[in-house]
């Protein structure tokens, strides 16, 4: 197994929770470097934990979320489901993630039955295709030099997704541009087809890159050492089944930020534009007067 594949499985090994009793579900924690929780394993983790708790033939449709507090790799989060509604058609949880006696994320789950209704969709905008798109690990590595030393190892990370961006940005130099940040990704390896992990993984990378269209206006990025960039909430809409072991585009704009808010929404569609999911992030971005 190569290391790409091996980080696709210890991603999916994040969704892996323990029944500890009725409703109450446990990750134990991971040291794998770094301190503070990656937002979409959490949103990711709260998804799997309200999903135990549902019938087989309802499908999660729409997930709200809000980030409470930073939360720690390295110790366990028990989550807490509360079965607010069981219908025919539509079920309803809310789930807590707590760590150390506090909670440090909240969301709302809603559930359907799958059922025939009305259908349209607008079309997806013309985007070139991934072949011939360079890699964004390549990329980075290609700017290494220009990055301070102390990020490096962050910013030149692997991941468990190849992303091909068709906006390509220079992180050591940002330049203001257009509110837009449009990426093809797949995973670097094979999901299962299990409707739940491709959902909990497409929550789980929802959350890489999507207040970055709210900072390009601006001339900013993740590696200003004067900002301060953190999720408040998250929301995500799923419209169909999904398939993602193939190339999907995920499409991001930011309409607004201000009072230190960014607004970012996301739409990921398939190749031959099949719209499959939409999501929405409020984030803190929080410029400070830089050091003279």
């Amino acid at each position: 197994m190569s290391d790409t594949q091996n980080l696709l499985k210890n991603c999916l090994g994040l969704f892996e929770l323990n029944r500890i009793d009725r409703d109450i579900y446990t990750w134990t924690g991971k040291n794998v470097g770094w301190a503070r929780i990656f937002g979409g394993q959490v949103m990711a983790q709260t998804l799997v934990a309200a999903y135990k708790t549902v019938k087989a033939d309802h499908f999660a449709h729409s997930f709200h979320s809000y980030f409470l507090r930073p939360g720690q790799m390295d110790k366990p989060i028990t989550f807490t489901v509360d079965r607010i509604r069981d219908g025919k058609s539509f079920t309803t949880r809310t789930v807590k993630a707590i760590q150390d006696g506090e909670a440090i994320f909240t969301c709302s789950v809603s559930f359907q039955k799958n059922e025939d209704g009305l259908e349209h969709q607008i079309k997806m905008a013309d985007f070139p295709s991934p072949d011939g798109l360079r890699n964004e690990h390549e990329i980075r590595k290609e700017m290494a030099d220009d990055i301070d030393p102390d990020i490096a190892p962050l910013f030149l990370r692997k991941r468990e997704v190849e992303m091909r961006p068709i906006e390509v940005q220079d992180y050591a130099n940002p330049k203001k541009t257009p509110p837009h940040k449009n990426t093809w990704i797949r995973p670097e390896g094979s999901l299962p087809e299990d409707e739940i992990i491709q959902q909990a993984f497409l929550l789980y990378i929802s959350d890489m890159g999507l207040l970055a269209a709210a900072n390009n206006p601006h001339g900013v990025n993740f590696l200003n050492d004067n900002l301060q960039v953190a999720s408040l909430d998250h929301a995500m809409w799923f419209h169909r089944k999904l398939d993602l072991n193939d190339w999907v585009l995920y499409s991001i704009d930011s309409p607004i930020s201000g009072n230190a808010r960014g607004y970012s929404r996301g739409a990921i569609y398939t190749q031959d534009g099949v719209l499959l999911a939409s999501c929405a992030q409020e984030g803190l971005i929080r410029q400070w007067p830089k050091k003279s």
